[in-house]
């Protein structure tokens, strides 16, 4: 519907001014005739409806307004520092109160005009005349927002201030009672400030009781059990000054209390506490304390106990490592807390004695044997000395057998400690010449602080290797290469035996905790796999070039043995000047020193030797015999020269004799200096060679007999045999695996030679041994015991020469041919010993049953 505008609908009818019409205008008539009235009506509708729309409109500009201004104190509010200040002169500005003028405007002002400018224009002075009455209104309310901010500042720092100084005095000494007083009375200076009284009132009772709090837990944390007892006096419904309303009301002194200020004491004379500090507690505070104080008591002496117990347990070794306990050390009142007025004193000796003792350790760990018993030697005291100096002395000398009993165990690894910057890192060597390397400064070191127990390798190492050999998921050939290699790496024959004892020690247990695991293995298989593995450690021990030898592939074998002959033929040719010879040639070509190349040379000559067994002293005699029939081609010998030949009877044998004696002499002098050993001792056993052979040369009857029986009765000293790599020997040193356990058995000797009954065997079983044919010479067989017990052969009393080399399983019975299988008996007793186990006889009926199968006349 079309509306009317305002000024059409407010005329009225022009009668004056109107255009005439001759017969009168039909408008004119129309309005004459009541439509003017009408259109006045319309007017004044419209004119209410535009008020109404304007008064509308206005007051949705005065809710906008409204919502502007709640949002800028808001505003104002979060943007205004922590005290509130300048919230209401920032939102409202300032007024003069004298002439309610406007000083200086604020954010109210500028919004306000924003909204004067939107409003309806009917209702701007209206609007504008309510901004005074407006601010006046909504400025109250700031203000008081900004006294609450101001009263929360106050009360917040005062809470700060609270929990720091409580925090202090729960902290510190409850007796120190001055400052105690100073700190509350810091914090009462500090609430007499806040503006706030209501604040200030309720603040002040806070403070007193927190105070008083903070001082309780300061003496809880001193001594527990006294504060219990102190909080304890108080009894369930007696009244404090915090239950008056006095406490609000600020007269704390006037009020009444169940605790008298002159009371100044606990309740014995070791400390001063103001007890009165307690009457601004409540009684929930109090309970909740008495409590607090009951449970410290219990974890004190929970916490002593374990103290005292740690000390005990701990202490001892870490002041033998470190020489001090970084732990506070438990006191004598400790250890009667926790055992008692009778067993604390006797644990507290035992304690200090403890600790004694291992400061002696600590002080002894890095000093060498002969130092350490010096020093023991210098603190005995003398007859009648005082308690005091045996108590030193005593604690000393179980230090001193603790180090000692440290070293004596594992004497490679105590070094190793000792000496951690230098000491080699046993868990990263792999190679050979790592072994070498690190056995020798273990052993330097042992020696050099006179250890009376010297190891190659820390057991750790030995446990390792020993590991390694008798794993069975390894072959045996690589086991033995592997571990051959790195005891050819060591050249002391001694140190190679302490060696194979210590992995002995170690694979033993291992062994046998493996055959536990298996159902199917007998006591006798498990001795046997002990045996094997005692017999491949001492062959590797005792030969391992000859074991490496032995496990090395077949087709490497006869280029190893043709190598090594050529070269023991070569040390008998040049009589010992060999390895010189290579040495000073290959120096031309090498950047190594003479001596280097003349060291490597001689090891793989004593390499070759060991390898050839008893083949390497006929190679050598070989060589020598081609040297000397070429020197004797040649004319160069003394032999049938100076008219000697001519001489007969035992005139020319002494003659000849003297002859070949000294030319053997010359030849052993030779010899000696080639391998840099004594020339008079090598002049000396080359004139017995020369005599000695000059004199089986001639074979006379008389003094021939003689000679030839005492040589007969050590040939197998001085003749060698050939060395049979039968598949029996190699098959002796292969080791079985097996798992870790203890070993208690001493070590290796335990398959040396054993004194035990010798089963009988039935002829059946008798016919099925096969016998063992002599792999090594009986000479060898006792150096290698002498190494491997660390003392000569013995003597036969009777005779005053070596005890026979006695097998404990014969061979005719398929005993091994290795030192493991012999040991030391005189003659007698030898005979004896087979005779006991009808050794003789049974042989005898081998041979007469095995002839008779040979013939065919039993089957």
């Amino acid at each position: 519907m079309a509306t009317i505008p305002l000024h059409v609908a407010q005329r009225r009818l022009d009668a004056g001014n109107a255009v005439q019409y001759p017969q009168g205008s039909p408008i004119g008539g129309a309005m004459q005739g009541g439509m003017g009235d009408k259109f006045s009506a319309v007017a004044e509708c419209y004119q209410q409806m535009k008020d109404q729309q304007e008064a509308f409109d206005a007051e949705l500009a005065r809710r906008r307004f409204n919502g502007r201004i709640a949002q800028a104190e808001d505003e104002v509010a979060a943007n205004a520092p922590a005290d509130g200040a300048g919230m209401h002169d920032a939102m409202y500005g300032q007024i003069d109160p004298r002439t309610g003028r406007v000083v200086t405007t604020g954010l109210f002002d500028t919004l306000f005009d924003d909204a004067l400018a939107n409003m309806p224009e009917s209702q701007r002075a209206s609007f504008a005349g309510q901004k005074e009455a407006m601010r006046a209104v909504r400025a109250r309310p700031m203000a008081q927002r900004q006294q609450t901010r101001r009263d929360g500042y106050e009360l917040a720092e005062c809470t700060k201030v609270d929990n720091i100084s409580t925090s202090s005095i729960a902290q510190s000494d409850p007796n120190d009672t001055a400052n105690f007083e100073a700190i509350r009375q810091s914090g009462l200076d500090l609430i007499a400030k806040i503006g706030n009284p209501l604040a200030r009132q309720a603040a002040e009772a806070a403070w007193r009781s927190n105070t008083a709090k903070a001082l309780v837990q300061a003496m809880i944390a001193q001594d527990p059990k006294r504060a219990a007892e102190m909080l304890g006096t108080v009894q369930a419904g007696s009244r404090t000054k915090d239950d008056t309303a006095e406490a609000v009301g600020g007269s704390g002194a006037s009020s009444t209390s169940t605790f008298d200020r002159s009371s100044s004491t606990t309740l014995d004379d070791k400390s001063v506490i103001p007890l009165d500090a307690i009457t601004h507690l409540k009684l929930s505070d109090v309970a909740a304390l008495r409590d607090q104080a009951n449970t410290a008591t219990a974890a004190q002496l929970v916490g002593a106990r374990a103290k005292v117990q740690l000390a005990e347990q701990n202490a001892p070794a870490v002041i033998a490592a470190t020489g001090k306990y970084p732990e506070e050390e438990p006191t004598a009142q400790d250890f009667v807390n926790i055992y008692g007025t009778e067993d604390g004193p006797k644990h507290f000796q035992t304690f200090n004695v403890t600790v004694g003792i291992a400061g002696s350790v600590f002080d002894m760990r890095s000093a060498p044997n002969r130092a350490i018993h010096a020093e023991l030697r210098d603190l005995e005291p003398a007859p009648g000395g005082s308690q005091e100096e045996w108590a030193r002395y005593e604690a000393k000398a179980a230090g001193a057998q603790f180090v000692l009993g440290a070293r004596r165990a594992d004497p490679a690894a105590y070094v190793s400690q000792m000496f951690p910057g230098r000491a080699p890192d046993w868990d990263k060597i792999t190679t050979p010449e790592d072994y070498k390397a690190a056995i020798t400064w273990a052993v330097a070191a042992q020696q050099e602080m006179g250890f009376d127990k010297i190891l190659p390798l820390p057991r750790s190492a030995a446990e390792s290797l020993a590991a390694k050999f008798i794993d069975p998921s390894v072959p045996w050939r690589q086991r033995m290469t592997d571990l051959s290699t790195i005891f050819l790496a060591v050249r002391d024959p001694q140190l190679r035996l302490e060696m194979a004892r210590q992995l002995f020690q170690s694979g033993l247990p291992r062994l046998r905790q493996n055959a536990a695991t298996d159902p199917k293995l007998t006591p006798a298989d498990i001795q046997a796999r002990e045996d094997a593995l005692a017999t491949g450690l001492l062959t590797v021990a005792l030969h391992p070039a000859r074991s490496q030898y032995n496990a090395a592939s077949f087709w490497l074998q006869p280029l190893q043995a043709a190598d090594d002959v050529a070269r023991l033929m070569a040390k008998g040719i040049t009589f010992g000047h060999a390895d010189k010879a290579a040495a000073g040639l290959n120096s031309l070509f090498s950047d190594k020193s003479y001596e280097e190349l003349l060291a490597a040379e001689r090891t793989a000559t004593e390499d070759a030797e060991d390898r050839a067994g008893s083949a390497a002293l006929p190679a050598e005699l070989l060589g020598g015999a081609i040297a000397g029939h070429g020197l004797a081609s040649s004319g160069i010998t003394l032999t049938g020269k100076l008219g000697t030949a001519a001489l007969d009877g035992l005139t020319g044998l002494a003659a000849r004799t003297a002859v070949a004696s000294g030319e053997g002499a010359i030849y052993g002098a030779a010899y000696a200096h080639g391998l840099d050993e004594d020339m008079l001792s090598g002049a000396a056993a080359g004139a017995l060679w020369g005599a000695g052979g000059n004199v089986l040369a001639e074979g006379i009857s008389a003094i021939g007999s003689q000679v030839m029986a005492r040589l007969a009765g050590s040939s197998e000293d001085t003749i060698a045999s050939e060395l049979a790599q039968s598949r029996a020997a190699k098959e002796a040193t292969e080791v079985p695996g097996g798992d870790p356990k203890s070993a208690e058995a001493e070590v290796l000797e335990r398959s040396a030679v054993a004194e035990n009954p010798v089963a009988k065997i039935t002829d059946e079983d008798d016919l099925n041994l096969v016998p063992t044919k002599r792999t090594m010479t009986s000479r060898a067989l006792r150096k290698e015991w002498e190494l491997l017990h660390g003392k000569p052969w013995p003597k036969d009393p009777a005779t005053g020469r070596n005890m026979d080399v006695s097998h404990e399983k014969p061979l005719a019975d398929g005993g091994l041919d290795h030192v493991s299988n012999i040991g030391p008996r005189t003659k007698e007793d030898h005979i004896r010993h087979h005779k006991e186990a009808g050794d003789f006889r049974r042989w005898a009926k081998r041979r007469w049953r095995q002839n008779k199968i040979n013939n065919g006349e039993m089957m």
